[in-house]
């Protein structure tokens, strides 16, 4: 099992990445540790994810500005439609494939929208629920988007494409 995660998670991250993932799983096996200890639970308890919620934060936080679901959005990142095969189901993949786009990512922030975006756990989690919900994304369009995210959409990325 260690080696497979290694194979599909560590390795393609880098030394750095795999250094903060052990300090990372050092940290939860430690509180998750404290936590059993003080509540008699063996257990992490994962946040509850709220598509609705995701939805929201995809459009307002501006991630709609370089990917795009149900055909809103940019183009500049990957189409995040659940309808695509090549869309993880899984939370860890998902986040290690942002993490590997972090660079560009921030970068195209900064310019497209002057900041940027800050996520708390429970935002990620709720992003994500909305990535994986096709029903909730039919639903997603235009109208979704803040009038300054889509005047962005509109003029096209800061920073032309290679």
């Amino acid at each position: 099992m260690r080696s497979a995660f290694y194979n599909q998670a560590c390795r393609p991250l880098g030394a750095f990445a795999i250094a903060v993932t052990l300090c990372t799983f050092a940290a939860l096996a430690s509180a998750s540790e404290a936590y059993a200890d003080e509540t008699g639970a063996s257990e992490i308890s994962l946040p509850k994810m709220d598509a609705d919620a995701g939805k929201s934060l995809f459009a307002d936080r501006g991630c709609v500005v370089c990917h795009s679901i149900n055909n809103v959005g940019g183009d500049t990142g990957p189409s995040l439609d659940a309808s695509n095969l090549n869309q993880s189901r899984d939370p860890f993949e998902f986040f290690a494939r942002m993490w590997r786009g972090a660079e560009p990512m921030l970068h195209l922030q900064q310019a497209d929208l002057g900041y940027q975006i800050d996520f708390s756990g429970q935002d990620l989690a709720d992003i994500f629920a909305f990535v994986q919900d096709g029903t909730m994304q039919e639903g997603f369009t235009e109208a979704d988007l803040p009038d300054h995210i889509r005047e962005i959409i509109d003029n096209g990325p800061s920073i032309p494409q290679e």
